[in-house]
């Protein structure tokens, strides 16, 4: 049912825009494709993130993604919208 289809939340930029640091050179590999997912599931969700926000302690820029996930957890499915397909 399309209720339960997954939602991409975040996507990475283009090639041309990702920011070249530590692990990225280029970035062709990640550009324009999902950073996050959001699947329902039953009554919750399921949020699927491409890379580990709280490696080694040291991407402090993308801990929100884990805490908006956790603290916004009642709240996942707002401005969804259905693809009646």
């Amino acid at each position: 049912p399309p209720e339960y289809r997954p939602r991409v939340v975040l996507r990475y930029a283009d090639s041309s825009d990702l920011l070249v640091s530590g692990l990225v050179d280029g970035g062709s590999e990640i550009a324009a494709h999902p950073a996050v997912i959001d699947v329902p599931v039953e009554h919750g969700h399921v949020v699927l993130l491409s890379n580990n926000p709280i490696w080694r302690g040291e991407t402090q820029g993308s801990y929100f993604l884990v805490f908006n996930a956790v603290l916004s957890f009642d709240s996942l499915n707002a401005g969804r919208k259905l693809d009646p397909k």
